[in-house]
């Protein structure tokens, strides 16, 4: 049981006066005696009494509370968890992200919830309508709205966890479409509400009810995996894990990192709040499938336990480096896996660069970068995103130390010249902010990932510090991880796709891409650039693509998935046309009941009168 305007408790604050009313002013009726003897002891009977056997008897002051206390709780609005959904016509929405594989609720939290659907299912009339739509790796429509009670049910039997992050969002935007060609139409959520802070949608005036699934339980997960060069050997990598535990108390936790079964690496911790960060050293010539383990007590979601990488053999990445910049170039000419050629700007085409891995721009070029993963060292017009103007001397606040460009990178008190404004980011994320606004924006733009500064450099005393030529590395690094041939492996996140730069004359009928045990996922060749999607299955993915071979690993790296705790609601936006609408889309599974506790008020409330007016009549 639950209130959705509390305040309105405040309401019940009115019996005190209404009582104080009857005791105060309790009327007596009048009658002539012949004599007060008779009743001399009645009189002291009625003085020793307690002030309040005056209300024993008052039917009428009763019935006025009890109209109060119906009036109080609809005025809360008293909501009622567990009641039926009542409705012509029900979408259930069921989550089936990663963290509906955890067992906190002794079976999996998707069993639950669809045991719970499958009840609500039950309770329907038999000419109401019911549609199932699901919200995992992706959003799809399950059943569409059908009387069949038994093909609903059948439906949701056929329900499994995805190894993602969840579609909850798209879930609830699919389902109010639907409800749209129904005026009657109820949403019923069954999920841990793991999304529900990325939620801002306004239901409009559609009833939507949020059953909550789960407790908060414990977890170790796996947030990161990454393959780098070791600091002091270019040649020799080094594999980056990052665990962390989400739930109350500790954890002791085990670390095993295995190369193709062999185990190469172990280490043993308690797991906390605080993410934790380890590396560990890959034999020397290391190629193979890399394998992570997470072993920890009291783990109630295993999915977010393993992580794999693909160790490819190191390939020389074909770099450009366009304009004049001595030190960048003498930084890209040590680094082992580039095959460095310095062009000039001026003579610079779109097909001159379009057999390089990654560019890196130290001065503009006229020509179109659309698709060439590409590094912007200063500020100049033709970026992704756009500069507004000059914004002065900007100080560091902070930065992605996450972000695979920013490893080893420290940027605390780096002194700036200068720096430009940016207009907007161009969808790219920010890694390094400052007083004055992003410095560096790093991301994926027209499925060629992009780095753009905010400032020159050599404006900077960022050139005079270790931190520069790391980054410089990092990029390479991160700039050509897709594309660095086919003979390069990669890491990605389940559900994101994965994409590759192919010969031209390669077509989808040449390529064929298997998932862990055997699964076939879709894929499509198009300009050059091969895509493969519904990745939604962690393990290893092996892609044919003509008479080259490639492989490429898919974890789950979600916080938001690791964290189990339940959510209480869903924020959802408030509606314009009703101002409850987004309250009542908020109640954790609950029913509201203030039409019907008014309706008994005003029964209760027409007893008084009746009582009232045969009182008078006598």
């Amino acid at each position: 049981m639950s209130f959705l305007a509390p305040f309105g408790l405040v309401l019940g604050l009115l019996a005190l006066p209404l009582a104080a009313l009857y005791f105060l002013k309790l009327r007596r009726r009048k009658v002539v005696v012949p004599s007060l003897m008779l009743w001399e002891a009645l009189a002291e009977e009625e003085r020793r009494a307690r002030p309040f056997d005056k209300f024993k008897r008052n039917i009428l002051l009763w019935l006025q509370l009890l109209f109060l206390l119906l009036a109080t709780l609809a005025f809360a609005r008293l909501a009622i968890p567990g009641m039926g959904v009542a409705g012509k016509s029900l979408v259930v929405v069921i989550d089936t992200s990663a963290s509906m594989a955890a067992t906190d609720t002794g079976s999996s939290r998707l069993d639950t919830a669809v045991a719970e659907a499958m009840g609500a299912i039950d309770s329907l009339a038999a000419s109401d309508e019911v549609a199932i739509i699901t919200a995992g790796s992706r959003t799809r429509v399950l059943s569409e709205f059908s009387t069949n009670r038994a093909q609903a049910k059948a439906a949701l039997t056929t329900l499994t966890p995805s190894h993602t992050r969840g579609t909850l969002r798209a879930g609830l935007q699919l389902a109010l479409s639907l409800a749209q060609s129904r005026p009657d139409a109820i949403i019923q959520v069954y999920s841990d509400g793991s999304q529900s802070s990325y939620l801002d949608i306004d239901p409009a005036g559609t009833i939507v009810r949020y059953k909550k699934v789960g407790r908060n339980a414990g977890n170790a997960s796996i947030l990161a995996l990454d393959l780098r060069s070791a600091p002091g050997a270019e040649l020799d990598k080094q594999a980056f894990t990052t665990v962390q535990w989400f739930g109350p108390g500790t954890s002791k936790a085990s670390i095993e990192v295995y190369l193709d079964d062999k185990l190469i690496g172990l280490r043993n911790e308690t797991l906390a709040d605080d993410p934790v960060s380890m590396v560990f050293d890959l034999p020397a010539g290391a190629e193979g499938t890399l394998h992570v383990k997470l072993r920890a007590d009291d783990d109630h979601l295993t999915l977010d336990n393993d992580a794999w990488a693909v160790v490819a053999p190191i390939r020389k990445r074909k770099i450009a480096l366009v304009g004049s910049d001595l030190l960048t170039a003498k930084i890209l000419t040590k680094d082992p896996r580039v095959e460095l050629s310095t062009l000039a700007a001026t003579s610079t085409t779109s097909a001159s660069l379009d057999n390089f891995d990654a560019v890196f721009l130290a001065d503009p070029v006229n020509a179109d970068l659309t698709g060439i993963p590409t590094a912007y060292l200063k500020p100049s017009a033709g970026g992704p995103a756009p500069f507004a103007g000059n914004a002065g001397r900007p100080q560091v606040l902070d930065w992605d130390r996450t972000h695979p460009t920013l490893r080893f990178v420290t940027f605390q008190g780096l002194q700036i010249r200068s720096a430009r404004a940016f207009k907007n980011n161009g969808a790219l994320k920010p890694i390094v902010d400052s007083t004055l606004g992003p410095l560096i924006l790093a991301g994926e733009r027209n499925t060629a990932r992009v780095i753009q500064l905010a400032f020159d450099p050599l404006q900077s005393d960022l050139p005079l510090r270790v931190a520069w030529p790391v980054f410089v590395l990092n990029s390479v690094g991160w700039l050509t991880e897709q594309g660095a041939g086919l003979a390069a492996g990669s890491v990605i996140d389940a559900g994101d796709p994965w994409t590759l730069r192919v010969p031209v004359e390669l077509t989808v009928d040449d390529v064929n891409v298997t998932g862990p045990q055997g699964s076939v996922t879709t894929h499509a060749v198009a300009d050059r650039l091969l895509r493969v999607q519904n990745i939604d299955k962690t393990g290893i993915y092996t892609v044919r693509a003509g008479e080259v071979t490639t492989r490429f690993a898919a974890n789950l790296h979600a916080a938001e998935e690791a964290d189990l705790s339940p959510k209480l609601t869903l924020d959802l936006a408030e509606s314009g046309d009703d101002e409850g609408a987004g309250q009542r889309a908020s109640v954790a599974g609950a029913t509201e009941v203030w039409r019907y506790l008014l309706l008994f008020g005003l029964l209760f409330l027409a007893i008084e009168w009746w009582v009232w007016s045969r009182r008078q009549a006598a």
